[in-house]
């Protein structure tokens, strides 16, 4: 176990968690990267109380449950067996959770609006995700290898590993959430392949409905009509994506010697009124605001309806 004050991965107690039955071991470790918390936590069998802080609601939870049997439970809801499994939910809901057996687990706690842009809408309640796909285990495996690595590391790995772990979440989300179809239906993994190209060549001005339709060896008819039965368009997800980047470069003061058209051609806006334009639907602000409020949450963040786990 690394010693607390020597890096930036320490030793913490129960974190905002009350055990209700008796004194169980919980070991906690922590490392801070920018504004992503990593947790892994080893607990023995108990019950614990969950009491959200002020700010929760401002955070996603990515929790790999590694081993051990955890169940949930929500007000006078009944017990609910969530692992082992990836779990993905909002902060700030206040819960009852049991561990059974030796239990570990492995959290990413991620800004609700740096992940916003990626999806058309955030789930309100918790996704259980039995079945964990290639970019789960990536994930997963990098914030194994984050936590095991010893010393706190330079500015630049935790920039690094903050951006990357960002990206890799919010992917997850576009994986999970982006498709209404069962997996196997071949609209699904059409749009899915559009919304894989949409996310990798946003930046390009010059990527259009067009572009990504021929990308994907599809009619822009019969792909226009596959985002329309989600609820989107192929042009509003290209803006979405793009204004993600911005937001990301606004936010990163290593950018500041940027102007906002600048900052607009980069994330592949052709001028400032289309990138205030999409921050604005998107994200509730604009250009300057959201440097004016970095290190804090903007308001106005799009979130969704409850999912069904």
């Amino acid at each position: 176990m690394l010693v607390p004050g020597k890096d930036d991965v320490r030793v913490i107690a129960a974190h905002r968690v009350r055990g209700t039955a008796g004194a169980p071991r919980i070991t906690t470790r922590q490392r801070v990267c920018g504004s992503v918390t990593i947790w892994t936590i080893e607990t023995d069998a108990a019950e614990y109380q969950v009491q959200p802080e002020p700010d929760d609601d401002q955070f996603f939870t990515f929790a790999f449950i590694e081993s051990g049997r955890v169940l949930s439970k929500f007000h006078d809801e009944p017990w609910r067996n969530i692992g082992p499994s990836l779990v993905i939910a909002p902060e700030g809901l206040e819960r009852r959770l049991r561990f059974e057996g030796t239990c570990r687990l492995t959290v990413a706690k991620v800004p609700k609006s740096a992940i916003a842009g990626f999806v058309t809408e955030l789930p309100g309640s918790a996704r259980v995700l039995e079945d964990q796909r290639l970019l789960d285990r990536a994930l997963l495996a990098f914030l194994t290898a984050v936590m095991d690595a010893e010393g706190e590391g330079s500015a630049i790995d935790r920039y690094a590993i903050e951006h990357l772990v960002l990206e890799m979440c919010g992917a997850i989300l576009l994986d999970r959430l982006g498709t209404v179809w069962a997996q196997g239906n071949p609209a699904a993994a059409l749009r899915d392949r559009a919304l894989a190209v949409i996310a990798q060549q946003c930046e390009d001005s010059d990527l259009t409905p067009e572009r990504v339709a021929k990308a994907v060896q599809s009619s822009l008819r019969h792909l226009q009509s596959l985002f329309a039965d989600a609820g989107t368009t192929v042009a509003g997800e290209i803006r979405r994506h793009r204004a993600r980047l911005a937001r990301a470069t606004l936010l990163d003061s290593r950018y500041d010697v940027l102007s906002v058209e600048q900052v607009a051609q980069r994330s592949g806006f052709r001028n400032t009124m289309s990138l205030r334009r999409a921050l604005h639907e998107i994200y509730g602000t604009g250009p300057r605001e959201l440097r004016r409020c970095r290190g804090g949450e903007v308001s106005g963040v799009a979130q969704g309806t409850d999912l069904p786990a």
